[in-house]
């Protein structure tokens, strides 16, 4: 009984320690994704703006290559 206590115990701070490691490396790299995608998407739509030929050729431009990895 007290080794399976043990057991668990060790288990569950084996667990923690992976989980706050694993948010602690990949909750800053989210983060710093979902700005670049903000930032990208902002340029996009102010390059539509000013531009609206140059905004479709880059829409051409993502579609021709997302055509060619599938």
């Amino acid at each position: 009984m007290t080794r399976a206590i043990v057991t668990l115990l060790v288990l569950g701070l084996v667990g923690m320690t992976v989980l706050s490691l694993l948010f602690g490396v990949l909750m800053p790299l989210l983060v710093i994704a979902i700005k670049v995608a903000l930032v990208l998407v902002v340029g996009y739509f102010i390059l539509r703006l000013v531009s609206p030929s140059d905004a479709e050729k880059v829409r051409d431009k993502l579609n021709s290559m997302t055509d060619k990895q599938e």
